[in-house]
């Protein structure tokens, strides 16, 4: 069997490490990341990556009940998440809240509602995939050009 750069990799030092990972972000369209971020990134304690990773793990289980109770009663999720976000209270609520909350269901199901088929404004999404895709400090340089 061949010996793989990743074979070697495994065995250097951590300065090696971060230096080899910083040639192989360059490689890729001479993309710059000092050294010292990798050689950070290596002395990271095993506590604060695992962090991230079981809050991944109590997210899932919210994420399978909301898609049921969409599933299940679509028109009921989308006044429930109404009644949290406008601080409606079921047990109080008023006529004319509850015709509100009809409107607004009635209005969702337009295919004219912007965020027909969704349950967060359009705008969320839009920047939430930007974010994603290009990262929040484009993002926040994107904001500074229209404030000013």
């Amino acid at each position: 069997m061949t010996n793989t750069f990743y074979d070697d990799f495994k065995a250097m030092t951590a300065e090696r490490m971060a230096g080899s990972m910083e040639d192989m972000t360059y490689a890729y369209k001479q993309t710059r990341v000092p050294k010292a971020h990798y050689r950070k990134m290596l002395a990271t304690g095993v506590e604060q990556v695992m962090e991230a990773s079981v809050e991944i793990n109590l997210i899932q289980p919210y994420i399978s009940i909301i898609k049921q109770m969409m599933n299940e009663n679509p028109k009921s999720f989308y006044k429930a998440l109404l009644c949290i976000d406008a601080k409606v209270t079921i047990t109080n609520i008023r006529t004319s809240e509850w015709e509100a909350l009809e409107d607004m269901w009635q209005a969702h199901q337009s295919k004219d509602d912007p965020n027909h088929g969704g349950h967060l404004p359009k705008q969320t999404i839009d920047t939430f995939k930007d974010i994603a895709k290009h990262g929040l400090d484009r993002l926040g340089n994107e904001l500074d050009d229209e404030q000013e």
